[in-house]
């Protein structure tokens, strides 16, 4: 009996391993924010896995083009997708996370004849403005867009746009001057890059969100435990601290 008493107490104070739940979120390439190719996955994604592992959380990435992340999550394929920007109709279709990052996108331009301004949307009207697909950018901008009122011309990437941007055959495209510049140093020779100029008037001014399926089973309890967690690495200065990394 005292064998039996003393077998049943080992056990019971063994610690206990828990297998971590595994959450699989939709990603595409936007470096130095999201990419395969980066250490963490990029600096979003970096935040995103540090957040869940405050509650025991493994992510699984799954890359693949923008829109079809987005239609991927919306129908439950996967719980959530990192990271979009701010858009109302989405909401219908997706819980949204609280802000993981703010992003400004500004227009990048080829140097050459007069320096360029703008003040409205309309003041674009002249140029021939590339865009990626699957983006959001504004509302406003896509309206101008789809009335022909702007003249935008689509890539699926945005290397391609620089690309298009260094060749001339756009004139204009907005990205984030972080995105910007890190994809003109690892793309594109210094003579290509250093004929091109950043506009500092923002487009838009980025709030970026995770989008949680609202089909996907178990979405609302990780959408919890994900803006748990973002809150204690804001309170950790842990963002700052993953973006000093990424730009070393």
């Amino acid at each position: 009996m005292k064998y039996r008493t003393a077998v049943l107490m080992f056990f019971l104070f063994l610690p206990l391993t828990i297998e971590a739940e595994t959450i699989n979120i939709a990603t595409g390439e936007y470096p130095p924010w999201t990419s395969e190719s980066l250490p963490h996955g990029g600096y979003i994604n970096h935040i995103v896995t540090s957040a869940f592992a405050l509650s025991n959380i493994k992510v699984k990435f799954h890359y693949m083009p923008w829109k079809r992340a987005l239609e991927a999550t919306r129908v439950g394929q996967f719980h959530a997708s990192s990271f979009w920007g701010n858009n109302e109709e989405r909401r219908k279709n997706y819980y949204h996370s609280n802000v993981i990052n703010n992003a400004n996108f500004v227009f990048f331009y080829r140097k050459q004849g007069n320096k360029f301004t703008w003040e409205r949307l309309q003041d674009l009207a002249p140029y021939i403005i590339g865009a990626t697909r699957g983006y959001t950018y504004t509302e406003e901008f896509w309206d101008l867009a789809n009335t022909n009122k702007l003249r935008v011309s689509l890539a699926n990437n945005d290397i391609l746009n620089l690309k298009k941007l260094i060749e001339g055959k756009i004139d204009l495209f907005p990205i984030s001057k972080l995105t910007g510049h890190y994809l003109l140093n690892r793309h594109f020779s210094t003579n290509e890059a250093a004929t091109l100029s950043v506009n500092p008037k923002p487009l838009a001014l980025g709030k970026d969100f995770i989008l949680f399926s609202k089909e996907a089973q178990g979405s609302k309890s990780f959408l919890k435990k994900f803006n748990e967690g973002l809150k204690t690495l804001k309170a950790q200065n842990k963002l700052s601290e993953f973006k000093q990394e990424l730009l070393k």
